[in-house]
């Protein structure tokens, strides 16, 4: 369903099927809205998939939550390397099912001279059936 507004509206489908939300990072940009998940979603993996090492000054880490919880999902991912990294805090938050429309978001830490850095951060989440 194309809004023209994407990552602004949260979005859910009319079938069961898994939703996700994505966006680019680069290391000279700190802070992100990846999207935005409706109420009554359950979130059920995060991560990035990092396509360029992070690299300069330490540390090149990467939080990722929502706006009330900016590291609900993931705290402080090493993104000095490529490949996919999963979110650490999914097994104990308490910020996995939303209630009301929440705005997802990822917090780089870059350190004092980001050099290099590309990938891609998400988070998937399902909808509860409602007959």
């Amino acid at each position: 369903m194309t809004t023209g507004t994407p990552g602004s509206t949260a979005r859910k489908f009319h079938t069961d099927q898994v939703h996700y939300v994505t966006c680019p990072i680069v290391y000279t940009t700190l802070a992100y809205t990846i999207g935005k998940i409706p109420a009554g979603a359950a979130v059920i993996d995060a991560g990035v998939i990092v396509t360029t090492a992070f690299a300069g000054g330490t540390p090149q880490t990467l939080d990722i939550g929502t706006s009330a919880d900016p590291d609900g999902f993931a705290t402080l991912l090493v993104i000095t390397s490529a490949g996919k990294k999963v979110a650490d805090e999914l097994a104990t938050s308490d910020d996995l099912y939303q209630t009301a429309d929440m705005d997802v978001t990822a917090t780089l830490t870059a350190g004092a001279t980001p050099s290099a850095g590309a990938g891609y951060v998400y988070v998937a989440y399902v909808m509860a059936r409602r007959l």
